[in-house]
């Protein structure tokens, strides 16, 4: 299950409308569970609702079938894609509901309507990153349904207009970096081998958690010598990664002679979600005292591993097939905010020995009257 909604939605009296002639019984059970759920709230008494079900109720039968398509389409082929952009969708829907046009339609938001949304985003002080991803979601579903023949249909967003600038050497709102010795206190802060264990795989495979909370343990590939994961990456590409020593004999002890089940379990043999996985990584933060001030998030740790790659030399084109990052200025993007960190701290310490004994003159004990 994955996080709680913050839409309004109305439960349903009945089964949702399917368009049965279109996805048979077997898609359908297929794509719900690809989808997953949802919590529609934040309190554990919450009902829990397959987003399927969410997308065929808060839109119109055409629309929710183009939906269906667009999410079914060779190109979004990840889990943890599909279910990112089904909430994009039902973003998109409570935002069209706030403006009285409901059940979402396509074509029902202009380009007037996508303005106002970006404005608001804005003064509500959401960052530029998923401001693009939302309108990049918006554009390809209007991209998608009118290639495939929807009648006068037009895409309300405007690449020109509406879409913000993405600074790629922001260092105010990137993701934060541990130093290696930071890490190495992460897992030294653990109280149990979960908790050990959720540090080691993070940073080690600079994993994405999604990636992480899905394995189960016959993803494991045991050969003399070395224990490897086989794991789904983002954009569904199958990679198989070894584990170091360390990090498979703590897997080996968590596992307790489990042979099957989630790879990452709760005492209770339940699976572990990301927002345990993120729980956990903010408790060990605040107990290594690392971070001050600031949460250590599941990112965290793979931007970490990807920066101390960085600081190794090891080669871009490496860290990019091993990070398995799509556009090769993502990797060159950790690089250049690493590089700037060292570059401003080293500029500005130039300045440090003309103000030498600057703090002193107010910490200094007074000297004692004659």
């Amino acid at each position: 299950m994955d996080e709680p909604s913050r839409l309004p939605a109305v439960r349903m009296e009945s089964a949702p409308d399917l368009p049965g002639a279109a996805i048979g019984e077997e898609v359908a059970d297929h794509l719900r569970a690809e989808l997953g759920t949802v919590r529609l709230g934040y309190r554990p008494s919450d009902p829990v609702v397959s987003r399927l079900d969410l997308l065929a109720e808060i839109c119109d039968r055409d629309t929710f079938g183009a939906v269906i398509r667009w999410l079914s389409s060779g190109r979004r082929q990840s889990r943890a894609t599909r279910r990112a952009y089904a909430d994009d969708v039902r973003h998109w829907a409570g935002f069209a509901a706030e403006l009285g046009r409901a059940p979402f339609c396509l074509g029902s938001l202009s380009r007037a309507d996508v303005t106002a949304w970006r404005l608001v985003q804005e003064s509500r002080g959401a960052s530029g990153r998923s401001m693009a991803r939302r309108l990049s979601s918006l554009s390809s579903l209007h991209d998608q349904a009118a290639r495939q023949g929807w009648p006068g249909l037009v895409n309300p967003v405007d690449a020109q207009d509406h879409r913000p600038r993405i600074d790629r050497q922001d260092t105010s709102s990137a993701t934060p970096v541990l130093e290696v010795a930071e890490v190495q206190a992460m897992a030294a802060a653990a109280g149990s081998v979960l908790e050990a264990l959720v540090v080691l795989l993070l940073y080690t495979l600079a994993g994405r958690v999604s990636e992480m909370c899905a394995l189960d343990l016959d993803a494991r590939v045991i050969r003399p010598g070395r224990v490897s994961l086989d794991l789904t990456r983002k954009g569904g590409k199958q990679r198989i990664l070894p584990l170091p020593a360390a990090v498979a004999g703590l897997l080996e002890v968590h596992a307790a002679g489990r042979a099957s089940g989630p790879l990452l379990a709760n005492p209770a043999g339940s699976r572990v979600d990301r927002f345990a996985v993120d729980r956990i990584l903010t408790r060990l933060g605040r107990r290594a005292g690392v971070l001050a001030g600031r949460d250590v998030t599941p990112h965290v740790m793979r931007a970490s591993r990807i920066t101390h790659m960085i600081d190794a030399g090891e080669p871009l084109a490496e860290i990019q097939a091993f990070a398995d990052h799509a556009d090769p200025s993502t990797t060159i993007g950790y690089f250049t905010r690493r590089k700037a960190a060292e570059r401003n701290a080293r500029l500005v310490d130039a300045t440090n020995d003309l103000f030498t004994d600057i703090t002193d003159r107010w910490t200094a004990p007074e000297c004692p009257p004659r």
